[in-house]
């Protein structure tokens, strides 16, 4: 890891349990988001996480601290991939590693009802080492400035809404092999603007092992096994702090509102199957299938 050192400031015990869904992040300020984001994580099933603080001065620190199951780091030089990467080969390694931002939500096709854990083990179970998902920009139908989020309350019940389409998926030679552009970034900029219509694929979720490197962000990686179930990444940058966050570069202004006749109100995992923004495959229907009606039987036993 070049130019860059870790440095761990928390006393929490580590545990061993090789079955722990463990996830990453690097925040900066985000004490907006956070404690929704990790609400999120928590219901979907993650057991621990590892946050690199890149010099908060918002109370993000205090955040994180009082959270029992997270694990805080600072970090001296630049903090790029290869900090990432070292994080993941120190804390993920054997475990399903989830790798976002302060301001992505996970979800896959039935996140509602199959928890993360039982994702992960049908992943294991066809053999599959990681995930791949399109990163979806979600905002409100009012102007950027007026979305203004509650700390601790869903980030959906602030910005709700996504552009349907156009996405179109190119293929590439590197792992996952392929890059989606379009969504609402391509529709204002306009898709030959360099660098604001940027790739939105994602390999957020992969069962690490010493060794993996994500490659650009975690967009590309060393080469694994993607599964055929493809999942989302909903981005929540859209909030009444944008303009701050984007370090007053070229952005979306804060009058700015990108509610348009392309805008969808998102309302459950199985919309985006629907609009072939996220992908399904017969062995995992059926396999969500089988463990619901395992749960009835249980409960049915259970209330007998």
């Amino acid at each position: 890891m070049a130019n860059a050192e870790l440095t761990r400031i928390d006393q929490r015990p580590i545990s061993d349990n090789a079955q722990e869904i463990r996830a990453f992040m690097m925040v900066w300020n985000e004490s907006v988001r956070l404690e929704s984001t990790l609400k999120h994580y928590r219901q979907l099933g993650v057991h621990r996480f590892f946050v690199v603080d890149l010099g908060s001065t918002d109370g993000t620190l205090d955040l994180l601290a009082a959270g029992p199951d997270v694990h805080v780091f600072t970090t001296t030089g630049d903090a790029d991939i290869a900090c990432l990467n070292a994080l993941l080969d120190a804390y993920g390694a054997g475990h399903w590693s989830l790798t976002v931002d302060a301001d992505e939500l996970f979800v896959y096709p039935h996140c509602e009802q199959l928890e993360l854990p039982l994702f992960c083990r049908y992943l294991g179970h066809v053999g599959s080492q990681a995930v791949a998902c399109v990163s979806l920009d979600m905002y409100a139908t009012s102007p950027i400035a007026d979305a203004v989020h509650r700390p601790g309350t869903p980030l959906l019940d602030t910005c709700r809404y996504f552009d349907s389409a156009p996405y179109t998926m190119v293929r590439t030679d590197v792992c996952p092999y392929f890059e989606i552009h379009g969504g609402v970034r391509e529709r204002v900029f306009g898709p030959s603007a360099a660098g604001l219509a940027p790739v939105l694929s994602r390999v957020p979720l992969i069962r690490w092992q010493a060794g993996m490197r994500y490659l650009r962000g975690t967009g590309n990686v060393t080469p694994v096994a993607i599964s055929s179930v493809l999942g989302a990444l909903l981005r929540f940058d859209f909030l009444s702090d944008h303009h701050i966050r984007s370090g007053g570069e070229l952005a979306f202004s804060n009058a700015t509102n990108l509610y348009s006749d392309r805008s969808v109100k998102f309302e459950h995992s199985a919309q985006l199957v629907e609009l072939q923004l996220m992908k399904t495959t017969h062995t995992y229907e059926e396999s969500v299938r089988l463990t619901a009606e395992a749960r009835a039987a249980m409960q049915s036993r259970q209330a007998g």
